[in-house]
């Protein structure tokens, strides 16, 4: 149990002990499933081009549609969304690209992306011109247990993607959780741990942009890509 929390605990209400636990209890269950919203990768790699594998063809090393250790906690799309109400962070419609600028924090890398065609469906309201860190874990070998896969997004820069601010010791300025959203479709895969458990689904094996050097479509591709309609996806956003 965290001293600090306790202390807090205590001397912010009268010392009633079943009171103070459960105030406790309830602060360190929000801050547990804040982390989980926003599980993210570990190191980028910045640069101006964008990588997209072509339609069709599968990335090299790709192990199909099969399951792996992906090492992202499962929380369905619906509660994601919900938390994210809960938190104040901005859910939105984008398209992203990246600036070439790169910064590190807490032992991860990020890649700064601007935003524009910006749609707030709930929460603060997300400027077009505004900057972002995007994450991605990087390397050549299968999905790591205990991260995700990294960050994708579509060719031409159309993603929905869950903006909160930066954690103590990431870079200054908001992070950008992210997924692809292609003809209407919004992907989903281990890339920024998006999970989906009761919405309609279907297989996708199309293009993908990643952050280049991040192997991120390779291994979430490990996992396989599922497809929620936007519209959905807007309605549970919007709620």
């Amino acid at each position: 149990m965290d001293v600090d929390d306790l202390t807090a605990a205590l001397t912010e209400h009268t010392p009633d002990p079943e009171a103070v636990l459960d105030s406790l209890w309830t602060k360190r269950r929000k801050r547990a499933r804040r982390r989980v919203l926003l599980a993210g990768g570990a190191a980028v790699v910045a640069a101006a081009a964008i990588m997209v594998w072509p339609v069709g063809t599968a990335a090299p090393g790709a192990g199909g549609t099969g399951g792996g250790a992906s090492g992202c906690a499962v929380m369905p799309l619906q509660q994601q969304l919900a938390v994210a109400r809960e938190e104040g962070f901005s859910v939105v419609l984008a398209k992203g690209a990246l600036t070439g600028r790169s910064a590190t924090g807490n032992g991860s890398a990020y890649a700064e992306m601007r935003l524009t065609d910006v749609r707030t469906l709930s929460g603060p309201e997300t400027r077009s011109g505004s900057t972002v860190w995007v994450s991605s874990d990087r390397g050549s070998g299968g999905p790591v247990p205990g991260t995700p896969s990294g960050s994708l997004w579509a060719p031409d820069g159309s993603l929905f993607g869950i903006v909160a601010p930066s954690s103590p010791g990431d870079p200054a300025g908001p992070y950008l959780r992210v997924a692809p959203v292609v003809e209407g479709q919004v992907v989903l895969s281990t890339a920024g741990c998006w999970l989906e458990d009761g919405l309609p689904i279907r297989a996708y094996d199309g293009p993908l942009a990643e952050i280049p050097g991040s192997d991120s479509f390779r291994r979430a591709a490990q996992g396989g890509f599922q497809t929620v309609p936007l519209g959905e996806v807007q309605r549970l956003a919007s709620r």
